[in-house]
């Protein structure tokens, strides 16, 4: 979430042979399939189980069949980890980007869409922060120590981006038979029509079979946006709004996440 996902999809879908839609969040649906399967006895035949899950599986590629036809890959993009796997023996795309960058696009949806979380409630200082945005969408640019000034929120976005990778390393390891294709959303920015290939090669279709990268499948925008959301895609925009205290809270979560993927050398930043 936050990491580029819709953009990602863009590019995939400006291929002829590939179309990539949507959210439908089958991740709930086969966590409580899974929950069942281990606890309800009519599963614990295996044969019958096998075939359930495959019935499931059978329901989503219709669904996906019935949104397109016509191409040849199909595919969706729930912002989620990789597990639980919603079908077997399909390729995965992860794009992985900078926790701190998340962070900020993160508290931006978050102000724009105050109903779909309760730190609000939470944080009164934050509710009266988001008076302030909703008047003035600048609010934010022109007081940027206030935007992450909460270490509650920034806390918990670090460890929800923090753990998400980390369960997608176990997964990988866990089932090194599945194909998964991370790409970094730094990497994707600077060098677009390079990992574009690279995805489609990853998909097996002909690279040569898709449109230009203009419009919205350009890297970031050409002016921020404050209250869409889509709003900056912009490489780096954290150094805009941390504080000292913003640092210090975020490496004591996500310090070492960083490192791991390459975004700094060490805790000095």
């Amino acid at each position: 979430m936050k990491s580029g996902t819709n953009w990602l999809s863009g590019l995939l879908s400006s291929h002829r042979d590939i179309g990539c839609y949507g959210e439908y969040h089958w991740q709930t649906l086969i966590t409580e399939l899974q929950f069942k399967f281990q606890t309800l006895p009519i599963y614990q035949d295996l044969n019958h189980r096998a075939e359930a899950r495959e019935l499931f599986e059978n329901m989503v590629k219709e669904c996906l069949i019935k949104k397109d036809s016509s191409s040849k890959v199909l595919g969706e993009r729930t912002p989620h980890t990789l597990a639980p796997f919603v079908l077997t023996n399909v390729p995965y795309i992860s794009i992985i980007r900078d926790g701190r960058d998340v962070l900020v696009s993160r508290a931006f949806h978050l102000h724009n869409y105050p109903e779909v979380h309760r730190l609000f409630e939470r944080i009164p200082e934050m509710a009266e922060e988001n008076q302030h945005f909703l008047n003035d969408p600048w609010y934010f640019q022109k007081n940027p120590e206030k935007l992450l000034s909460h270490e509650v929120l920034v806390q918990e976005s670090v460890n929800w981006w923090k753990s998400h990778l980390e369960q997608d390393r176990a997964t990988c390891a866990q089932h090194p038979e599945v194909p998964v294709k991370f790409v970094h959303y730094e990497a994707l920015h600077q060098d677009v029509e390079r990992y574009r290939r690279e995805l489609f090669e990853f998909l097996d279709v002909d690279p040569s079979r898709c449109s230009d990268i203009q419009g919205h499948l350009k890297p970031g925008f050409s002016q921020e946006r404050p209250r869409d959301f889509l709003r900056k895609g912009q490489v780096g925009d954290w150094r805009n709004y941390f504080t000292d205290d913003t640092k210090t809270w975020f490496k004591e979560i996500g310090g070492q996440e960083l490192i791991h993927q390459g975004y700094e050398d060490s805790l000095d930043w």
